[in-house]
């Protein structure tokens, strides 16, 4: 008969290994506030339920304060939404590469990109396609915005009088051709993979299951995933995605092949540049496939969820809604489809308020998770030991109390006008994130959702019998609702 005692031996010596490889976690767990987290399942299992991981991080927050550790499962994080510290951290050189705990799935789904590779990587590409969101070729993007804009306006047109619509569906297909054609150069209209509501179908997908992802570990676990409908489903959708990307990436290569003068088609737009790296052999193929992928489903998701939940707030406080009617339509006195100049919407005041504080109530995404490649001692004590993972929660550092008074999670543009910011710490307000790894699209985010909003808010009145205290955040990688409100559009005069 064996005897057990050299597994038991075995067992004490791998259990000594592991403890003593991380006995910086455990130093710092000791030292820092939080939860001292079980085996194997941690401190913070109440992420895992459906209510979501924000849900999760109040309590957590209002009993260790604005920066504490936490525990998902064996890996712990640390959690900060205090503005000195977020600053120090967005700073920080060795606070650029992205964390593992939520990353290593997008990179799966999205490829080595901008939003997903670690430093130095990300500095070379970040450097290569900075000139796409330089102000020239922004600035070149806003006929597009325009004439986009007036197509929508006149779907609209079609939901007067109808009852509750659901807006964000209308917008996500709006924002979609924005994001093609400034982007990749391509009016998607025209394709018959977005006639058919089947390309917008399969980025839904995707943009779900990185949630499931996230939060259900195995479905991240490729093998098991294959032997599931889900990743059939996922597999198909990647698949109808990618090619869809790589036959415009192929059509621009072939124009820039055959034209005769390429100084005719030559722009500084994302698909130009990336394929200029492609033939100076700094990207790869797939590297251009994975950004324009990215690129593409970035901007269209979040900007539609940014215009929707300024739009929510304005029918949820109609006397907002009203003062931003006054000041459009003094700019703008006729009703229609108008053309919205860059120096236009330099005279909004009043928009770029309750824009902003849209942003701050509801950013559309709510955090960001990074980890540290060398020690990084913050302004607290704390010291980050090197390759921890850390998460500021831009939603709770939006929400601060201590920043943004005893009202900080209510909706009120107020709160935005430049005598109360001046006094503001520079990092209580992070919707596009600040330091160096900031969000490489945030100009051109805030010009397309400006011009929409433009045209929008001085063609309709939007209303909604949904309450603002009704309201619920649910579990998702962008901040979704358990239930969007349904909107009702009355022409305005």
């Amino acid at each position: 008969m064996l005897s057990i005692d050299p597994w038991i031996t075995l067992l004490i010596g791998v259990w000594i290994y592991v403890m003593w490889s991380r006995r910086r976690l455990y130093q710092l767990m000791l030292k820092t506030p939080g939860r001292i987290g079980y085996p194997i399942i941690g401190s913070l299992y109440e992420f895992w339920k459906k209510k979501g991981f924000l849900h999760a991080l109040g309590p957590e927050i209002e009993k260790y304060g604005s920066s504490f550790l936490g525990w998902l499962g064996p890996i712990p994080i640390y959690f900060v939404c205090e503005p000195t510290l977020v600053q120090e951290l967005l700073t920080s050189p060795h606070a650029l590469s992205k964390a593992s705990v939520a990353y290593k799935v997008l990179q799966e789904l999205l490829g080595y990109n901008i939003l997903t590779i670690d430093d130095p990587k990300w500095s070379m590409h970040r450097k290569a396609l900075n000139p796409a969101f330089g102000s020239k070729v922004l600035l070149s993007f806003v006929p597009i915005f325009n004439k986009e804009g007036g197509s929508l306006i006149q779907q609209l047109d079609k939901l007067v009088g109808q009852g509750d619509n659901d807006l964000l569906s209308y917008l996500k297909n709006f924002t979609l051709r924005i994001a093609t054609q400034t982007t990749m150069g391509t009016d998607v209209q025209k394709e018959e993979i977005y006639q058919n509501d089947t390309l917008m179908a399969k980025y839904q997908i995707g943009v779900d299951a990185v949630t499931e992802m996230v939060f259900k570990p195995w479905l991240a676990i490729k093998t098991f995933r294959n032997w599931t409908k889900f990743g059939s489903v996922l597999s198909n959708s990647q698949s109808t995605i990618i090619n869809f990307i790589k036959k415009i990436i192929d059509n621009k290569l072939n124009e820039a092949t055959n034209c005769i003068n390429p100084s005719e088609i030559r722009t500084n737009s994302f698909i130009n540049l990336a394929i200029d790296q492609l033939k100076n052999k700094v990207f790869t193929y797939q590297n251009v496939a994975d950004e324009a992928h990215t690129i593409v489903v970035t901007a269209f998701e979040t900007s539609a969820l940014a215009i929707t939940y300024t739009l929510m707030h304005l029918a949820m406080f109609p006397e907002y809604q009203e003062r931003a009617f006054e000041e459009i339509e003094y700019v703008f006195p006729n009703t229609g489809d108008f053309e919205v100049t860059y120096y236009d919407i330099q005279k909004l005041d009043y928009l770029d308020m309750v824009i902003n504080e849209t942003l701050r109530v509801m950013p559309a995404v709510p955090v960001s998770l990074r980890k540290v490649t060398e020690d990084l001692k913050l302004s607290n004590g704390v010291v980050l030991p090197k390759g921890i993972q850390f998460c500021i929660s831009i939603f709770h550092t939006h929400r601060n109390k201590d920043v943004w008074g005893p009202d900080a999670h209510m909706f009120n543009p107020d709160n935005c006008l430049p005598s109360n910011l001046q006094d503001k710490h520079p990092y209580a307000f992070i919707p596009f994130l600040k330091g160096k790894r900031n969000c490489i699209g945030w100009k051109y985010a805030l010009i397309s959702m400006k011009i929409t909003l433009i045209k929008i808010l001085r063609n309709y009145k939007i209303s909604t019998t949904f309450r603002f205290e009704d309201l619920e955040i649910v579990n998702n990688i962008t901040l979704k609702l358990k239930e969007m409100p349904k909107f009702q559009l009355d022409r305005r005069s």
